[in-house]
């Protein structure tokens, strides 16, 4: 696949006893990715289905060395890439039919309550990448399909820790969210978000962290996990702060 930043792979995987899985859209890791971004990814994808948001399946996609150096030869301009991606990488399984969020569309009520937890969610985890030029959402139906997050958990380029990580002020970046302007000034309900962020425990943590291969594990996994629950302890200040945003 040649689009995106980092071209993945579209590929026909098998699980562990050979049964056919389906196809999955890899981003290999020997791509600008890297490691830390599978992570991102992965954490990403079950974070928004912990809070009711539609996503992709995502999986972890061994690439074995004879696979890497068959595709090695058949596109060898990639193959320095391909070959430091030999292992795990992130994978999401393909949706079809689907659609692409169109820019500019007018959101259904069908899909308003969904678009603003989508809203909510991105403000949660810093996610800057869900711009109206590049929604990063897919639809099936009145159903909307999050995905793309290696760029989420801005706050870890930050130099220090935010004494107020609920705090969403300074976040431009929400201004320019591919919901915001269809959402502004509307009566949002955030309820079921609340709740679901108030579950989001160390325990619901600890098993998003047991499915994360050894091979990304990062010290950025324990800032995110923190910024998490301290998100959490002010849940209801965060979640005023999503509706002043769309005030």
């Amino acid at each position: 696949m040649t689009t995106g930043r980092t071209a993945p792979l579209l590929c026909a995987c098998v699980d562990h006893d050979a049964r056919q899985a389906g196809e999955f859209v890899v981003k290999v890791l020997g791509a600008p990715t890297g490691a830390n971004r599978a992570l991102f990814e992965l954490i990403g994808s079950r974070l928004a289905s912990h809070f009711g948001i539609l996503v992709p399946d995502p999986a972890v996609v061994q690439l074995e060395q004879d696979f890497v150096d068959v595709l090695s030869e058949h596109l060898p301009e990639r193959a320095s890439s391909l070959q430091d991606s030999v292992g795990p990488n992130f994978g999401s399984r393909v949706l079809s039919p689907m659609a692409t969020w169109l820019v500019d569309r007018i959101i259904p009520d069908a899909m308003f309550r969904d678009a603003a937890n989508i809203f909510a969610f991105d403000a949660l985890i810093q996610n800057p990448d869900r711009r109206a030029e590049n929604p990063n959402l897919f639809t099936q139906g009145d159903n909307i399909y999050a995905y793309d997050h290696e760029t989420s958990f801005s706050f870890l380029m930050a130099l220090g820790k935010s004494a107020e990580p609920w705090n969403l002020e300074r976040e431009g970046y929400l201004d320019r969210h591919v919901f915001y302007s269809r959402l502004k000034s509307k009566e949002i309900d955030l309820r079921d978000f609340a709740d679901r962020l108030n579950d989001l425990s160390p325990r619901a943590l600890a098993t998003m962290r047991e499915e994360i291969p050894a091979e990304w594990m990062h010290t950025d996994l324990e800032r995110i996990e923190t910024h998490l629950l301290d998100v959490r302890k002010n849940s209801g200040k965060f979640v005023e702060q999503v509706k002043r945003r769309l005030a």
